[in-house]
């Protein structure tokens, strides 16, 4: 669960810390990327149903929308372009950015800045526990969502859903 929302460099630090490996945490990651390459999913066949049209609906609103994932740009960028959201967001920020992880608020803070907002204007939608951690040390709002095959511990969220289907600009505009 530790590993659930970190960068694969924090991912590989603490496997490596764990298990006594004594492969260079560069080395693990390369492993990891050599042994998925070509084997990779089909983004558009797991993305939660209600990405799209949440996302559609709050561009119509005026809503400015960022992704700030810890995933590697690369990664970013193939999972928004199979997923057809390429030019959906107004901001894209990837971990790799930034010496910390998730659960380091970094991430978040930043992209509130490149979107031209305060902390506590932002409302973060969050799968994981380090990201709601992130969140909160961020001095954002939460919206943690429930996976549908993996138990995250989702109490640090201000409003806790099962499916972004419950979601709808009027529910995240009272949020702020």
């Amino acid at each position: 669960m530790q590993l659930i929302g970190g960068s694969a460099k924090r991912k590989w630090q603490l496997i490596k810390e764990h298990c006594g490996l004594s492969q260079t945490v560069e080395e693990l990651i390369q492993y990891q990327y050599e042994s998925f390459q070509g084997k990779e999913c089909c983004f558009k066949d797991i993305q939660f149903p209600a990405v799209r049209p949440l996302i559609e609906s709050l561009k119509s609103n005026g809503v400015r929308i960022a992704l700030a994932s810890s995933s590697d740009r690369e990664r970013i960028n193939r999972v928004i372009t199979d997923c057809g959201l390429v030019h959906r967001f107004d901001v894209v920020v990837s971990g790799e950015e930034f010496a910390d992880s998730k659960p380091d608020p970094e991430i978040f803070l930043q992209t509130a800045k490149r979107l031209g907002h305060a902390p506590a204007q932002c409302i973060v939608i969050e799968d994981s526990t380090n990201g709601l951690l992130a969140a909160t040390r961020a001095g954002m709002k939460k919206v943690g969502v429930k996976h549908p095959s993996i138990a995250m511990d989702l109490s640090l969220a201000d409003v806790t859903i099962d499916s972004l289907e419950q979601l709808s600009p009027i529910v995240l505009g009272e949020m702020v």
